[in-house]
């Protein structure tokens, strides 16, 4: 009798795209195993209308997906990095993170690029970091908040309610839709979220079967970047709604740490660097946060958690 491991993920269109590729490969590998998909509605799914800074829930598109893990009623769950809190609940782990893929954001407008925008012109997006970069750069622009799955965004572009919306290039190429990107924003206007364009392959601990049977896809340059970042994240003890990003880059031996964070105004914005070895990934994430902090992060932080 064939062996059956069931795979958690959200219902959205690209979290089961991403579910489904991760799957192929999976069975590729393991044609003997039966993969069963299925679907948990998270809340962040379940208020889709209310804006991410006003959910207040950290893990608001993973927390129902681990219960169901920490449950037994599924094996494994595939996340989008980007969604997941610094740290795991008691009994998970990370137990794969497969190839990246592009971490930047995406603008997608009629053909003008962020620069060629025209003045006034309004910019759809419902990231407070990129809400804080993009007015750092452009603050004549009219920044819009903007909420829905992937394919709803792009149809609320295409209505005409938005001169221009940004995405994750990531999700545009997963979906096959990279062709929609007018401009790949570059990481000197818009560094992105902690772990954006990875995967996030996510097991119960002691299951060794599960775990054995993930690590096939793990991609070990991406796993390093992303242990920085996630360093980065848990210092500066920042979730997916917070203004600020971080990106690891390996380049050989080398792992370099760009950082940044910002009141969401755009009138104050902190970047820094830090680089080292791979040994040292995750205290290069916290250093960076630790440099940001002591240049003033923490009162655009706490500035932000006082908003009405």
């Amino acid at each position: 009798m064939a062996t059956t491991i069931r795979v958690g993920t959200r219902g959205s269109k690209l979290a089961l795209t991403q579910t489904e590729q991760v799957v192929a490969a999976l069975q590729a590998a393991h044609p003997d195993i039966l993969f069963e998909t299925r679907v948990i509605k998270t809340t962040g799914d379940q208020q889709s209308s209310v804006p991410f800074s006003e959910v207040g829930t950290k893990g608001m598109f993973v927390k129902e997906i681990e219960e169901a893990l920490l449950a037994g009623e599924i094996d494994f769950a595939v996340h989008s990095l980007k969604d997941m809190p610094s740290e795991l609940p008691a009994g998970l782990i990370l137990a794969c993170i497969p190839e990246r893929a592009d971490p930047r954001d995406a603008l997608l407008s009629s053909g003008a690029t962020l620069a060629e925008l025209p003045e006034g012109a309004s910019v759809g997006t419902g990231s407070l970091r990129r809400q804080a970069q993009i007015r750092a750069y452009r603050p004549d622009l009219e920044i819009l908040e903007l909420r829905g799955n992937l394919d709803t965004r792009i149809r609320k572009l295409d209505e005409g309610k938005y001169d221009a919306i940004i995405l994750a290039c990531a999700g545009l190429e997963r979906m096959g839709w990279a062709e929609r990107i007018t401009e790949r924003i570059p990481i000197e206007i818009s560094i992105p979220a902690p772990g954006q364009g990875a995967l996030a392959l996510e097991t119960r601990e002691g299951d060794d079967r599960t775990i054995d049977l993930l690590r096939s896809l793990n991609h070990r340059e991406t796993a390093i970047a992303i242990e920085a970042e996630r360093g980065f994240q848990a210092a500066l003890n920042a979730g997916c709604t917070v203004p600020a990003g971080a990106l690891a880059e390996v380049r050989g031996s080398v792992v370099k740490v760009l950082a940044v964070t910002a009141s969401v105004d755009g009138s104050r914005i902190l970047r820094t660097n830090v680089e080292g070895n791979h040994s040292e990934a995750r205290s290069l994430g916290e250093s960076a946060a630790k440099k940001l902090l002591a240049e003033g992060a923490d009162k655009l932080l706490e500035l932000l958690s006082n908003e009405p």
